[in-house]
């Protein structure tokens, strides 16, 4: 797989729900496809899985993939249609996500946490337990809603240009892509020095994909 992997399960879940990430789990913390992400072997061997692990993990991961090309090789040609597969994807992402995570140690689950902030960046702030941890003020945390909500309705329009047909899945990501770091620059710069270095350190060790 591509370095880029995990923004890559990070925008097919900002492209599925039309907002971002705000939930306080990780089975919701990189919501795309977790059976996919830990197939991957920089993944596997960061947090170092067992044998056994892997086994498991690979089976979640077929059974996936399996029943997701039941939904995408559909090929729905009305808006209808294609919201209806998104909203489904997005539960059968969900349902093989806690799945694939009940596999894994509390220490296993706590670094993928890590690697999922690093590849959120200032989208961390958008979780609540994240932001109490910063101690983020009222006004900062109005500022933080603010791009927030922008992020929802940015992600609404994208999504219902693609539904309508009007761009590919392609145009569809690189557009979320484009925002996404925008943004993150943008709500990182709401914090004070020292509370970027302590969202610094949530991320933990960096991941180095192979």
């Amino acid at each position: 797989m591509k370095p880029n992997l995990l923004a890559s399960v990070f925008l097919l879940s900002f492209a599925l729900a039309a907002a971002p990430v705000r939930a306080d789990d990780t089975t919701s913390l990189l919501p795309g496809s977790l059976p996919v992400l830990l197939g991957n072997q920089s993944v596997r061997k960061d947090l170092g899985l067992t044998k056994t692990q892997c086994d498991k993990l690979d089976k979640i991961r077929s059974a996936y993939k399996a029943d997701a090309r039941l939904i995408t090789t559909r090929h729905p040609e009305t808006a209808v249609e294609r919201k209806a597969a998104n909203t489904t994807l997005a539960g059968l992402n969900s349902s093989y996500n806690a799945k694939a995570v009940a596999v894994l140690t509390p220490e296993q689950k706590l670094r993928l946490e890590q690697i999922g902030h690093q590849t959120l960046g200032g989208w961390m702030l958008f979780q609540p337990h994240i932001r109490q941890k910063l101690a983020v003020t009222k006004p900062q945390e109005s500022a933080i809603e603010r791009i927030r909500v922008e992020a929802e309705t940015f992600a609404g329009i994208v999504n219902q240009d693609f539904e309508n047909g009007e761009i590919d899945l392609q145009d569809r990501l690189q557009s979320l892509r484009e925002w996404r770091v925008k943004a993150s620059d943008r709500l990182k710069k709401i914090l004070t020095p020292d509370q970027r270095k302590s969202l610094n350190q949530m991320q933990g060790e960096q991941f180095k994909p192979a």
